[in-house]
């Protein structure tokens, strides 16, 4: 999910818009927008959320502000009542990957408006960051320290801390 301010009104900027929805369609992503504006200068909505298979709602909050925007409050919904699943990011392989990629960037940036660059930088990271991630059910997922060790710190942190209370340094 990616929410913010974007700078362009999807109904108002035309190929601009355009441009922004094409790079939300190529990464999966699609746009959540508010029915009212969000730019207190002008009737514009550039502030908005782009998710991927999120049930988000989000609106602009009315009160004072000192920013030119009204923020947005974001309300993601979920009807999972627990967590069954866990993720984590293999950052060696993003690392490694980067590794490979850096010069070819670095080129890059020298043959396109640095805009569409930036464009095409983000929707890489996004797609790799993704690729790098790395799903279980947590009821498979085996802890890191071994079960009788946690029992063994469980009974040592209380002792500690009975030894704390009553001012006694030496644990029994």
């Amino acid at each position: 999910m990616i929410l913010g301010d974007f700078n362009i009104d999807i109904e108002q900027d035309g190929e601009k818009a355009d441009r922004l929805l094409k790079w939300m369609g190529s990464c999966c992503h699609g746009p959540v927008v508010l029915d009212s504006n969000t730019l207190l200068r002008s009737d514009r909505t550039i502030d908005y959320a782009a998710t991927i298979g999120v049930d988000l709602t989000i609106q602009a909050y009315e009160g004072d502000t000192t920013s030119d925007h009204n923020p947005l409050l974001g309300v993601m919904v979920d009807d999972k009542t627990s967590a069954d699943g866990g993720s984590r990011s293999i950052w060696p392989v993003f690392t490694l990957m980067l590794s490979y990629i850096f010069d070819y960037w670095g080129k890059e940036w020298n043959t396109e408006p640095y805009d569409i660059i930036y464009e095409r930088l983000i929707s890489f990271l996004t797609l790799l960051k993704t690729r790098c991630q790395q799903h279980f059910k947590l009821n498979h997922a085996r802890p890191s320290i071994p079960q009788n060790h946690v029992k063994l710190l469980t009974q040592s942190r209380s002792l500690a801390f009975k030894a704390k209370r009553k001012g006694d340094i030496e644990l029994h």
